[in-house]
């Protein structure tokens, strides 16, 4: 039951996240296409990724290298659209060397993503010191941190809204 509550509370926080992006991202307009405003009731096109990494690590596993990879290859389906990637790169209060591994972490995903056909200035990483509030216990009774979190979106100019009619982008 704890593990449960638990493992919504990380769900809502990915969902809080993905909203404040969402809603900030004209703060970030200088690093994208023009950002117009979204109308009531608009669709988006975003692909995420949530990853678990070893405590005091900074290795991609190939499951994670092919989860990764998966996404940003659905990316493709968007018509005419280049894709940018913001990247919370996270370490937990209780590793080791905290801003050594966020930024290790960042950049591994970045170079990861820029391997696989990303334009280097459309990923954003941020680091994120990760609280007992983002621990989960797994099964086995060990902590789990989410400690990668990646979400592609499209860069459009003005406004994505054209691609909510096209069939192709789903």
């Amino acid at each position: 039951m704890k593990a449960t509550r638990l493992n919504l509370r990380c769900r809502a926080l990915a969902v809080a996240l993905a909203l404040c992006v969402w809603s900030c991202e004209s703060a970030y307009a200088e690093h994208s296409q023009e950002v117009a405003p979204k109308p009531a009731g608009t669709c988006r096109f975003l692909k995420s990724v949530e990853l678990e990494l070893p405590f005091n690590t900074t290795e991609l596993s190939k499951e994670q290298r092919q989860t990764i990879a998966a996404a940003f290859e659905g990316t493709k389906a968007w018509p005419k659209v280049d894709i940018q990637a913001f990247v919370t790169a996270g370490a937990y209060t209780g590793e080791r060397d905290l801003e050594n591994l966020k930024q290790r972490r960042g950049e591994l995903v970045k170079a990861y993503l820029t391997e696989l056909g990303m334009k280097s200035e459309a990923i954003y990483v941020w680091p994120k010191t990760m609280t007992d509030f983002f621990v989960v216990k797994r099964p086995d009774g060990e902590p789990a941190v989410q400690a990668i979190y990646i979400e592609l979106t499209p860069i459009c100019a003005g406004s994505c809204q054209w691609m909510c009619d096209d069939p192709r982008p789903k």
